[in-house]
């Protein structure tokens, strides 16, 4: 049960319309994790209709079941996404309310959170920045990739050779490549490496991360395929991935 709370750093992740005047509001608050809270007063004039997904607030609320009720908001510093930008921000949001749990704390992924929202707010590398952040969730929930290692015999991963990603870490790839290494995420060892070491410069290096994360998320974020995603291809004419 989330303990009643002041001055708690948080940014809205989702909201939706809850009875005439009020909103049912997914906040990512630094101490308390992800919470659920009723904001009433949201289509008014009042004071909590100035929480706006990307800024960053200080709230309070009461209660303590697991749905609290939102008694002040203040804002702390505003972020403005624009065209991709937005969706890349958006594409965070659905991320975290689809795999991260009610009440856990997570203070270091709520800092990659704000440190993603700047780079996506500033010229930033919007792909490093992603996929920094798809990387630190994994580890948040527990299926962090070991990105410097052989999955079976731990041996450092050598420059040149070809790595498949099996679900767990990376092992050698065979000669003989069957149907499910032919679907698998395959990868050069050094490109593996650039990943462990959060270096995007490469065109490879952001194919393979982009190909890496997404498949090591998808057992994670349940049957429904990621609404943003289907925004994105719609704005801008992508053919699925």
């Amino acid at each position: 049960m989330v303990a009643p709370a002041q001055h708690q750093p948080a940014f809205v992740l989702h909201r939706r319309a809850y009875r005439e005047t009020s909103a049912i509001v997914e906040y990512l608050t630094r101490d308390f994790g992800r919470i659920a809270a009723v904001v009433r007063g949201v289509r008014g004039r009042g004071r909590n209709r100035r929480a706006e997904p990307f800024d960053l607030l200080s709230i309070g609320w009461r209660g303590r079941g697991q749905l609290v009720t939102v008694t002040d908001t203040e804002p702390v510093h505003s972020r403005v996404l624009m065209g991709e930008r937005l969706y890349a921000g958006l594409y965070l949001n659905e991320l975290l309310t689809r795999t991260l749990r009610h009440e856990d704390p997570a203070p270091t992924l709520f800092e990659q959170y704000d440190a993603a929202l700047s780079l996506l707010a500033s010229a930033g590398d919007m792909e490093a920045a992603l996929r920094c952040f798809e990387r630190r969730l994994l580890e948040e929930i527990g299926y962090a990739i070991p990105l410097d290692v052989e999955a079976e015999r731990g041996e450092p991963l050598q420059a040149d050779l070809l790595y498949r990603f099996d679900g767990e870490g990376f092992r050698p790839l065979r000669g003989d490549k069957d149907d499910a290494e032919r679907r698998a995420v395959v990868g050069k060892g050094a490109d593996i490496r650039a990943i462990a070491a959060d270096d995007y410069s490469r065109p490879e290096v952001r194919r393979l991360a982009k190909r890496l994360f997404r498949h090591a998320l998808h057992p994670h974020l349940g049957a429904t395929p990621l609404r943003t995603r289907q925004l994105i291809r719609q704005a801008y004419h992508r053919p699925p991935q």
